[in-house]
């Protein structure tokens, strides 16, 4: 009986080396803001924006915003590979626009990236967020925007969410004067969100950041009415980022085949014992 005992000891430490579990939540490591505003006579087809400083492997979120005279439209950020999470209008015209990009970055630095556009404007403002444990097959769960033009309603549209996964409000308010800016209400910090990568312009005024905040329960996260005055166009997104996967606790094969050998060994050893006891009776 003793030496089952040892038996049984000895195998323990090596069944729990073979077990593996992590657990993984998305959150928010860096965050950083930018713009530029040039004279009316210098006009600019690119502004930079710092992706912060991490870990390899986190996800990197930039938000860039411009406004320009004429239609206009964002090109690839530059450098790296890029994704598309949204680009489009602010309140119809196409002067005011929104450009927001994803990628996961080997770096472990910060990187200035360059937000790229096709017509020349005078003002840039931009933003940035930098995640921790963001699924690398399969990042983002839900995306929905929203845009509209002067007195009406800022709201960030709601979106779908998993347990612990991370979202994003990016917004972009943009007027062609100088009039006071929007105000954004206290409303923007219901449900947790925390503002960062914010950047203001003036001139042809432009506003662009973001909030982020994690849902531990998931389900969707409600639209949220952002405030604001003034005269403005503007667009907002929401954007729900997945967590990656929790690793469940397995045995490795090499676990598994020591489990199989010792329980073996020691079925074996107690038919053994039974069989040379005197009083043993099959």
């Amino acid at each position: 009986m003793l030496n089952n005992v040892k038996l049984i000891l000895f195998a323990i430490p090596l069944l729990l080396i073979s077990v593996t579990a992590s657990q993984a939540v998305v959150s928010l490591v860096d965050s950083d803001s930018s713009g530029l505003r040039q004279d009316i006579d210098s006009n600019i087809t690119s502004g930079l924006i710092a992706t912060g400083s991490g870990l390899p492997g986190d996800f990197e979120v930039i938000m860039c915003s411009t406004f320009s005279d004429g239609s206009n439209s964002f090109l690839d950020p530059s450098p790296g590979d890029w994704s598309t999470l949204d680009s489009g209008e602010c309140g119809g015209d196409g002067q005011c626009i929104l450009g927001i990009f994803g990628r996961f970055d080997e770096s472990s630095g910060s990187t200035d990236i360059s937000c790229n556009w096709t017509d020349p404007a005078n003002v840039f403002a931009a933003g940035s967020f930098r995640y921790r444990g963001v699924d690398a097959d399969n990042p983002v769960i839900d995306t929905a925007c929203n845009n509209g033009g002067p007195d009406s309603i800022v709201t960030a549209p709601s979106v779908i969410t998993e347990p612990g996964s991370a979202v994003i409000i990016v917004f972009t308010f943009a007027v062609d004067t100088t009039p006071n800016p929007p105000v954004l209400t206290d409303q923007i910090t219901e449900g947790g969100f925390s503002a960062a990568g914010i950047s203001q312009q003036t001139g042809e005024f432009i506003v662009t950041g973001g909030l982020s905040s994690v849902f531990p329960q998931g389900g969707p996260t409600g639209d949220l009415n952002l405030g604001g005055s003034g005269t403005l166009d503007w667009r907002v997104c929401t954007i729900a980022l997945r967590m990656e996967p929790t690793e469940i606790p397995a045995l490795s094969e090499w676990g598994l085949g020591i489990f199989v050998a010792l329980t073996g060994i020691a079925a074996a050893w107690a038919l053994r014992r039974r069989s040379v006891r005197p009083d043993y009776k099959p």
